[in-house]
C-alpha cells in the first residue's frame, strides 16, 4: 500500500516538471549544484485540546526556477486530552515533498503593496511511525506505519543571501479516521 502512494506522489511531481521545464532558462540550468540545493527546517504548533509540537529538518534541490523537491525528517510531540483519550505520544517519520510557484513576486500579481515574495503549492506524503490509537480496528498498543497526505499553500519571502522565510496553511488530504492533523496545520519554516 506504501509503495502505491509513492508512486502516485513520483507520478505527480514527474508530471510537474514535465510541465514546466519549458519554462527553464538556460541560465538556470547551467547553474552547479550548491545553488540549486537548499535545507531547512519547520516549525509547528497546534494547541487546544490537541496539542502538537511539530519540528523537522530538510533537504531539497531546484528542479526548474518554480519547482522544489525534497525530502526530510519530522518528529511530533502529541498531545490528546480529550475526554476518555488521554493520549501523550511521540510521532515520527519521514517525508517527502514538493513545492510550485505560481506567483514569484505578489507585488506584480495584486493591485496594492503586500510583501515581497512568492506564492506557492505544497504538497507532502509523511510516512508516520503511530501508536495503536490511531489505527481504529486495533486494541493493540503496538507501533505502525502509515502514510498521511498534506496539501496547501504558503507564502515565501526573501531573508537574505540565499535564505527564505516560510508560512504554510495545509490540510490532511488522507482520509484517516484517526488522523494526526485535527485541523489546519500551520507551519513557519527556514530555508538555506
Amino acid at each position: 500500500m506504501t509503495a502505491y502512494f509513492l508512486k502516485r506522489y513520483l507520478v505527480i511531481v514527474l508530471f510537474l516538471v514535465a510541465g514546466s521545464s519549458h519554462n527553464n532558462s538556460l541560465a538556470f540550468s547551467q547553474e552547479d549544484f550548491s545553488r540549486r540545493h537548499f535545507y531547512g527546517t519547520y516549525a509547528g504548533v497546534e494547541l487546544g485540546l490537541i496539542n502538537q509540537f511539530e519540528g523537522s529538518l530538510l533537504s531539497g534541490y531546484r528542479i526548474t526556477p518554480r519547482l522544489h523537491a525534497g525530502i526530510g525528517a519530522k518528529y511530533q510531540y502529541f498531545h490528546d486530552r480529550q475526554i476518555n483519550q488521554m493520549v501523550r505520544t511521540h510521532i515520527f517519520g519521514p517525508f517527502v515533498f514538493s513545492d510550485f510557484i505560481l506567483v514569484r513576486d505578489l507585488n506584480e500579481f495584486l493591485p496594492f503593496r503586500f510583501m515581497e515574495g512568492a506564492f506557492f503549492l505544497h504538497g507532502e506524503m509523511n510516512y508516520f511511525s503511530l501508536p495503536g490509537h490511531f489505527d481504529p480496528g486495533s486494541d493493540s498498543g503496538d507501533r505502525f506505519f502509515r502514510p498521511t497526505w498534506l496539501t496547501g499553500a504558503g507564502l515565501r519571502t526573501h531573508a537574505g543571501g540565499n535564505s527564505y522565510l516560510h508560512l504554510l496553511l495545509m490540510m490532511d488530504v488522507s482520509g484517516h479516521s484517526r488522523s494526526v492533523y485535527t485541523r489546519p496545520v500551520l507551519r513557519f519554516g527556514v530555508m538555506f
